[in-house]
């Protein structure tokens, strides 16, 4: 993309946008749940994202139409009292459902778990579909990941150099994660996705802690954060742990 919505998007430098996890469960407690991660998340970060975690699959490249629908009265309720961007991630990579959300519940910004490279198990994005369903959704921004966890690439594999650079063509801004949820991005791999991106957006999405955030945010543009803030771990009975919270900010405000 020569253009990216990244930067209007985020006023402040180096934006950490934080994970709400919408677990299986009732629509009430669901909302709710969304609501006060909502609340104790606002005062410190830039943006929030919402995101059917483990539950609500359709096939392994879309989730139920019933997810959609429950996702967005959850994404649309936390739109209602957020004062900083809410986004939506649609799992399994359900751009569709994710881009129909967000104009309705009026979101700012998506996420793809891969916005190109081949998998096992799984479709890759059509380059040329998107963009066509893009053109109906041009003020939603796009986050888009490359060699993302859990995913299991063909061999042989697209080089992260090359998803990289194929990934910012689509998207507003290209994510790097480690293998799995928690588990911080290699420097290496930031570095080699830097070299490709240029000035293109470059955000983490994955295992930013106050230990590392000084190292990995003086090379990538922002983060998305959801382990770091949380007891236990991601699991439905996890907290935001407003002290962690804080923990984290406090390095990211350093380098800002």
């Amino acid at each position: 993309m020569t253009e990216t919505l990244f930067w209007p998007l985020f006023p402040k430098k180096k934006p950490i946008i934080a994970m709400i996890h919408v677990f299986e469960g009732e629509r009430r407690q669901q909302i709710d749940q969304a609501l006060e991660d909502l609340e104790r998340l606002q005062p410190y970060v830039d943006g929030v994202l919402t995101e059917n975690y483990g539950w609500g699959y359709a096939n392994a490249n879309q989730a139920a139409e019933k997810t959609g629908e429950r996702l967005y009265e959850i994404t649309a309720a936390v739109v209602k009292h957020a004062t900083i961007p809410v986004g939506v991630n649609v799992l399994p990579n359900d751009y569709w459902q994710a881009f129909n959300i967000a104009l309705q519940a009026r979101c700012k910004f998506i996420q793809l778990d891969h916005a190109t490279g081949d998998f096992n198990y799984c479709d890759s994005v059509d380059p040329e579909e998107f963009r066509r369903t893009r053109k109906c959704y041009r003020e939603i921004a796009v986050f888009g990941g490359i060699h993302p966890k859990y995913y299991e690439l063909f061999e042989p594999t697209c080089s992260l150099t090359e998803c990289a650079k194929k990934a910012a063509a689509l998207a507003d801004g290209v994510v790097v994660t480690g293998q799995v949820t928690g588990n911080a991005a290699t420097l290496d791999d930031i570095r080699v996705a830097r070299e490709a991106l240029g000035v293109h957006p470059l955000i983490v999405g994955s295992g930013l802690t106050p230990q590392n955030v000084r190292e990995q945010l003086a090379i990538a543009d922002g983060a998305i954060v959801g382990t770091a803030f949380k007891d236990g771990g991601v699991r439905p009975d996890s907290r935001i742990n407003i002290q962690k919270v804080q923990a984290l900010m406090e390095g990211v405000e350093k380098l800002r």
